[in-house]
């Protein structure tokens, strides 16, 4: 786990190239993960970087990153925030959607009390992180797992909301 400040400078000095190195690989993780899911309400893209989904998705999200200098790059309606503290109301959105984030969460397991905190009842969570890394169990004491799915060096997690 990296400290917020660490995780920030960072993404914040891979900024330039993020996109160049990163959107195919995003692009295929996306691909995989939104298959058959009904993306529709108020999303948010945790973790959003250079704001990459929103470009696959076609649709401007609530973005999320603790970097400024990624949000920069995106042209959603940008938040730079922290993981483990939401800046968001208490049950403000349908889906939440963190690709390749949580890793880099100063502490997982806030995160995911956090994200639960903010989804509506039977919202959907869409994560994915490095195989190397195993939530599950963090996950699961929050969420109901609906689908795991191979996303190349990620797995992915279909969760909803157990409130």
């Amino acid at each position: 786990m990296l400290s917020s400040k660490l995780a920030q400078k960072l993404y914040d000095k891979t900024s330039d190239i993020y996109n160049t190195r990163y959107r195919s690989v995003q692009f295929e993780k996306y691909s995989r993960a939104l298959q058959n899911i009904d993306l529709s309400g108020k999303i948010l893209d945790l973790g959003s970087g250079t704001g990459l989904l929103s470009k696959f998705l076609g649709k401007n999200l609530i973005s999320l990153d603790i970097s400024k200098k990624m949000l920069i790059k995106s042209n959603s309606k940008n938040v730079q925030g922290d993981m483990v503290k939401l800046p968001f109301k208490d049950n403000s959105f349908n889906t939440v959607l963190s690709f390749s984030a949580l890793m880099n969460s100063s502490n997982p397991q806030k995160t995911i009390n956090e994200v639960h905190r903010i989804l509506k009842p039977k919202g959907l969570f869409v994560v994915t992180y490095l195989k190397d890394f195993n939530f599950t169990k963090d996950l699961q004491l929050k969420f109901k797992i609906k689908e795991s799915i191979d996303c190349g060096e990620d797995i992915c997690f279909k969760l909803y909301s157990n409130k």
